[in-house]
């Protein structure tokens, strides 16, 4: 059994997305409720890279609206996987979503702003393995502190998680 360190509710790009943090921070449920308030999709993200980038050029890399990585069509991990952009498919770059987390544990809460898109891939695994994997790119603004954040994620079934 695992205890939640962390609460966090994200509101954007018209959806609330709740994740619930394990210790340490480095790995969170995702989770989305549908109309009846139970969850109706799951997702298990770790992180896989993170970076600081120190100047204007490396957030252009990143985040800039012509060709910042975050948001352009396909998301290339560093062993050479190529995934597609799941939220919004096309061809062309578009703007990242933008989401206001009001992240809550035991110190209180407190607000950041992430700048996401999802990204996804088949694994090719056999059943019972999960049929998709996903990269999650964020950049993160967290009081005074900003940072990018790659996450890889699988589907995890709602029904396994004891939430009390």
């Amino acid at each position: 059994m695992v205890s939640v360190e962390a609460v966090g509710t994200l509101t954007g790009g018209g959806v609330t997305l709740h994740r619930l943090y394990l210790p340490g921070g480095r790995g969170f449920y995702q989770l989305h409720l549908g109309a009846g308030g139970a969850p109706d999709e799951c997702r298990w993200f770790s992180v896989l890279d993170e970076v600081h980038p120190t100047d204007n050029d490396e957030w252009g890399f990143w985040l800039d609206p012509g060709d910042g990585m975050i948001g352009y069509p396909q998301f290339q991990t560093k062993d050479g996987k190529l995934y597609g952009r799941l939220w919004s498919p096309g061809a062309s770059r578009i703007a990242p979503i933008t989401f206001d987390e009001t992240l809550t544990d035991h110190r209180g809460s407190r607000t950041r702003r992430l700048t996401a898109m999802l990204y996804a891939a088949p694994t090719g695994a056999a059943d019972p393995a999960p049929r998709t994997e996903y990269v999650l790119a964020a950049a993160v603004e967290d009081g005074g502190e900003a940072w990018v954040e790659v996450r890889a994620g699988i589907d995890v079934n709602p029904a396994s998680l004891s939430l009390a």
